[in-house]
């Protein structure tokens, strides 16, 4: 239950990392696409030490939550095969695959008859082409 809350809080700081990030004007952002003007009329003239900080302590809850998602997910298991109803050893492993079957009788020919039909004694000779004026 812990561990769906905290990624639901990450994910939401995440969204409002992107926002808080493409608001700031100076550098290109979202902001100043829109109006030049965005930060400054929400936090006056100090707007991008404001904006600083909240990147700042968004970042920080952002690593926090991030931390805590890899403690939690440590303590739920080791691996993925961890959880697998049946033992790892029963998993079949490169050094443990059955053999492949080998060929007790020849492969048959492609064709049976092949050996029935006889080869050409004279090669074709190719055909001179008619002019067309002997038509």
């Amino acid at each position: 239950m812990i561990y769906g809350v905290v990624v639901s809080v990450h994910v939401l700081i995440a969204i409002f990392l992107i926002i808080v990030i493409l608001i700031q004007g100076g550098r290109g952002g979202m902001g100043e696409a829109l109006s030049g003007t965005t930060t400054q009329s929400l936090f006056g003239g100090a707007a991008n030490t404001v904006m600083t900080k909240i990147t700042a302590f968004g970042a920080s809850l952002f690593m926090i939550t991030a931390l805590s998602l890899a403690v939690l997910s440590s303590k739920q298991g080791q691996s993925v095969i961890d959880q697998l109803p049946m033992p790892p050893e029963a998993l079949p492993l490169p050094g443990n695959l059955p053999e492949l079957p080998t060929a007790t009788e020849p492969a048959p020919a492609a064709t049976p008859d092949a050996a029935a039909i006889p080869a050409p004694s004279d090669p074709a000779q190719p055909v001179a082409p008619s002019s067309p004026a002997a038509q």
